[in-house]
């Protein structure tokens, strides 16, 4: 816990150093997409925040007053954080119409190239903890950190257009504020539904899902626990992966293994990764 809580601070820290960056570059180069991006960045450095007090609380034992523990309090402070962050993706998106543009600097790729080092830094270090400790959440931040790295990477495509077409910054700045209201209202059904979810015990659909991650020679089937919500099902998959697995290749498998489970037509509209690189 100790582990996390540094890391996390640390990957806020330079969350936090990486939004004054692109908000205040893009307001000194005049280029909206940039602002607009430094407030994605802002979510992120209010989801390490709120991870770290989640996960201090989440943690505490169970006792008379809470005899299933205070595991829920997790849920309830990431559905105000998905509320904080579409705060910021409506505002993103209200500020980009009325922003004047015009033909972006090249001065702003020196700062996307910085901002994008930085961020690549800390995904790594929050995915080679997250390995050595089998944190789960910090290898999940390590994907919202290296996503972070591809919206800035978008924008390099977006200078470059925006010589010629003054508008792109307007577009690529309506884009990320779209990205920001997409990410909350994931944020926000998740952690609704896992406060009423009930557990189900389908074991013809945790053999399919087995016979899925059969296919990967680098990831090993671990548990799946399936949280029923109606017709539907929330999956979260425990899966065992080896320690030379990189970002990209988690992020490509796990997208690969959800089209799988879900052209199998189960009924699994969520699925969660739960990763632990301990045991191979």
């Amino acid at each position: 816990m100790k582990t996390e809580r540094k890391v996390l601070t640390f990957s806020a820290f330079i969350n936090f150093i990486v939004a004054l960056i692109k908000i205040i570059g893009g307001n000194i180069l005049g280029f909206a997409s940039l602002i607009a991006d430094g407030f994605y960045t802002v979510s992120d450095f209010i989801t390490d925040i709120l991870a770290i007090a989640g996960a201090k609380i989440g943690k505490k034992r169970a006792n008379k007053r809470y005899p299933l523990g205070y595991g829920n309090f997790e849920y309830v402070i990431q559905m105000i954080m998905g509320f904080v962050i579409l705060l910021v993706g409506l505002v993103v998106i209200f500020i980009s119409f009325r922003i004047y543009y015009e033909k972006p600097s090249f001065l702003v790729l020196l700062v996307l190239l910085i901002v994008m080092a930085l961020k690549i830094y800390s995904s790594k270090m929050l995915l080679m903890v997250g390995k050595r400790i089998n944190s789960s959440m910090l290898i999940n931040s390590s994907k919202e950190s290296f996503i972070d790295v591809l919206s800035s990477g978008m924008l390099i495509l977006v200078v470059i257009i925006g010589q010629f077409f003054k508008e792109a910054d307007k577009i690529g700045s309506i884009i990320i504020g779209l990205m920001i209201i997409y990410q909350a209202f994931k944020i926000i059904y998740q952690n609704a539904v896992l406060l009423i979810g009930k557990a189900s015990n389908n074991e013809d659909i945790k053999n399919e899902i087995r016979k899925i991650i059969s296919r990967y020679k680098k990831i090993n089937y671990k548990k799946a626990t399936l949280i029923k919500h109606g017709s539907y099902y929330h999956l979260i998959l425990e899966i065992n992966i080896t320690k030379d697995y990189t970002i990209k290749d988690l992020l490509k498998a796990e997208a690969n293994i959800k089209q799988a489970i879900k052209k199998r037509k189960m009924g699994i509209q969520i699925i969660d990764f739960d990763i632990d690189s301990s045991k191979i």
